[in-house]
C-alpha cells in the first residue's frame, strides 16, 4: 500500500537512505521529514507491505524557477530485498499523481551517472534523458 510518510517511519527511512549511500542520522531524517510533512509543496510517499514493513519511499516537490515550473523527484528507493517487484513503479506513479493534482505538468528526475539500473527504470517508465551534467557542491561555514 502507498501512503504518506509519518514521523514513526524515521528508522525505516534512514535504513533505506543508507542503501542509496546516504548515511544520515535518525535525528537528521526526522528533522527533514518534519519539514516535508509541513510543506504543502512536498510529498513523501512510502510503500508499506501487508506486514506493515516500509520497503520503499519516494519524495516529490515543486520547483519554481525563472526558466520553468515543474515537479522534481527528490529521491526514490526500494529496499534491496524487494526490488523488481513493481514497488518503484507504484511509488513513481503516486508522485506523478501528486504532481498533476498540484498543477505540475512535468516531472524532472536527476540520477547519478553511475546508477545505470535507475536510468533503465526511468526510461522504461517513459522518462527521457534530457541532458548530462555535473553537480558542484560547496559547504558553507
Amino acid at each position: 500500500m502507498i501512503r504518506t510518510a509519518q514521523i514513526s517511519d524515521v528508522k525505516e527511512l534512514r535504513t533505506l537512505c543508507s542503501q542509496l549511500g546516504y548515511e544520515e542520522s535518525e535525528a537528521e531524517i526526522k528533522e527533514r521529514l518534519q519539514y516535508i510533512l509541513e510543506n504543502n509543496d512536498h510529498a513523501l510517499f512510502v510503500y508499506e507491505d501487508e506486514d506493515g514493513l516500509v520497503s520503499g519511499w519516494a519524495h516529490i516537490f515543486g520547483k519554481h524557477l525563472l526558466e520553468g515550473v515543474y515537479a522534481e523527484l527528490g529521491g526514490i528507493v526500494v529496499d534491496s530485498r524487494h526490488r523488481r517487484l513493481g514497488i518503484g513503479k507504484i511509488l513513481l506513479k503516486a508522485c506523478e499523481k501528486w504532481a498533476l493534482e498540484q498543477g505540475y505538468f512535468g516531472i524532472r528526475v536527476r540520477s547519478g551517472g553511475t546508477r545505470e539500473k535507475a536510468h533503465q527504470f526511468y526510461s522504461q517508465m517513459g522518462y527521457r534523458n534530457k541532458k548530462w551534467q555535473k553537480v558542484f557542491d560547496r559547504t558553507l561555514n
